[in-house]
């Protein structure tokens, strides 16, 4: 895999919302900036709802 990209990034800021593009270009904090390209953006969004779901699903009393 020669052409892939390498993202490096550090939490010093605190914790984030990282979203990598399918095309394996580009990296996007979606807490900061918004993903702008359509199709990346409804993957995007995609994957917010599965994992607010799975939050929302939890049946342990303390995750919430």
């Amino acid at each position: 895999m020669a052409n892939t990209a390498a993202f490096t990034f550090t939490a010093d800021r605190g914790p984030c919302v990282v979203y990598a593009s399918s095309t394996g270009d580009a990296i996007t904090l979606v807490d900061h900036t918004v993903v702008t390209d359509p199709r990346e953006r409804a993957i995007c969004r995609a994957l917010l709802v599965h994992a607010l779901a799975l939050l929302d699903d939890d049946a342990t009393e303390g995750a919430r």
